[in-house]
């Protein structure tokens, strides 16, 4: 008789958080406290495919039976019982298919479902008949039911990590993207900046310059009026860069203003 009383067990296995392998070792050690087995195969069902998986396994041979017939699922036993609603218990093969089954003597596999949804199955063999009984089969439903809450539940955190994972990445990359975009912005408007500079100060600039070089050539000839004249001009247009010096320092937003095509400058206070 199959005795399934790990609801508890289930319970704390869910609240551990453990990796595949851990959980699904757990899971065994649970089904063997009720169930005796040799061999034990889990297989999950891919519902982007339609296709069964190996995920765990228990023992040295997987636990399958007809291994070479197709189903709609994959090969073997474990794909047509994924369409059944309930375990499928063969108590002795000790006479059937001769030099094909003689690893298991008794098989049982439990379809594992949530609602409607197929999650998976686990297949059980054992070397001695009669270990799993037709007459267990309302046990063996029971145990399905219950394990199909810890493999749901598994798989709806490993997709859950999956999304996280993801959404950090995401994170991370828009993150990057924004640095990127910030440092772009600050290059932008650094290169307004030296437009605006370079546009407002390099014609003053190019007067003082021209004033400057013309004193130093010709301050020993120059009359007392014409120097005064040369000086009054070297001071505008010292002020003029005095001015704009100042309006830089005054700028409070990135308003922009045309300059040459394309080209942008920053525009200054008045």
């Amino acid at each position: 008789m199959v005795a399934i009383d790990f609801l508890h067990e289930i319970v704390m296995l869910l609240q551990k958080g453990l990796g595949a392998g851990e959980t699904f070792e757990a899971v065994f050690h649970l089904v063997e406290k009720s169930v005796p087995f040799e061999s034990a195969t889990l297989y999950l069902h891919d519902a982007e495919d339609d296709k069964l998986e190996i995920m765990h396994q228990e023992g040295d041979e997987v636990v399958d039976l007809i291994r070479e017939i197709p189903f709609a699922r994959g090969m073997g036993m474990a794909s047509w019982v994924s369409q059944q609603e309930k375990p499928i218990i063969l108590e002795s093969l000790s006479k059937s298919r001769p030099g094909k089954e003689r690893r298991f003597a008794s098989f049982v596999s439990l379809p594992l479902r949530a609602a409607d949804n197929l999650i998976g199955v686990l297949n059980l063999g054992h070397s001695t008949p009669n270990m799993y009984l037709q007459s267990d089969v309302d046990a063996f439903s029971a145990m399905a039911e219950e394990l199909s809450i810890i493999v749901e539940t598994f798989i709806l955190r490993q997709q859950l990590e999956e999304k996280n994972e993801m959404l950090t990445n995401a994170l991370v990359d828009l993150q990057k993207a924004q640095g990127l975009l910030v440092e772009n912005e600050r290059l932008a408007a650094i290169e307004e900046l030296v437009v605006t500079v370079n546009h407002e100060i390099n014609n003053p600039l190019t007067s003082v310059i021209g004033l400057a070089e013309i004193l130093e050539l010709s301050a020993a000839t120059l009359s007392p009026e014409k120097l005064i004249s040369a000086v009054r001009a070297l001071l505008k247009e010292a002020r003029r860069i005095q001015d704009i010096t100042s309006r830089l320092t005054r700028i409070k937003s990135s308003e922009s203003t045309g300059y040459i095509g394309d080209t942008l400058m920053t525009k200054l206070p008045e």
